[in-house]
């Protein structure tokens, strides 16, 4: 199984530890593309970087429907900013333009994963 993140400061959040949830649209439950597999709770997945480097490897432990209007708090204690910040509103600047500024019924799917190695 494979994930990927286009920004390494993502990647490296999870390598250290700080960064152990994320986020998907639901149409993407299924596989995006060779980079994006199927999501499955209990698989192990590798991270490649934006030029398809493999860095590291994390087991998805949980995944549930969440709403933009009602984000889980788990999530975004979970889920840092590009920049580190942790905190609702990062959260949500954070994932703005990448949800393509959704409304408050919006639905997405939360994962929370264990990093595993590097």
């Amino acid at each position: 199984h494979r994930m990927q993140w286009y920004q390494s400061e993502l990647i490296d959040q999870i390598i250290e530890g700080s960064k152990t949830a994320t986020v998907r649209p639901i149409a993407w439950s299924e596989g995006l593309d060779a980079f994006n597999t199927a999501l499955h709770c209990g698989a192990t997945y590798t991270v490649y970087d934006r030029a398809e480097t493999p860095r590291c490897r994390v087991r998805i432990t949980g995944i549930e429907l969440a709403r933009w209007d009602a984000i889980p708090e788990l999530l975004w204690r979970r889920d840092p900013a590009v920049n580190g910040e942790v905190g609702l509103e990062a959260f949500r600047a954070d994932h703005w333009d990448y949800f393509d500024q959704p409304d408050d019924a919006y639905e997405f799917l939360a994962l929370y994963f264990d990093h595993i190695d590097a």
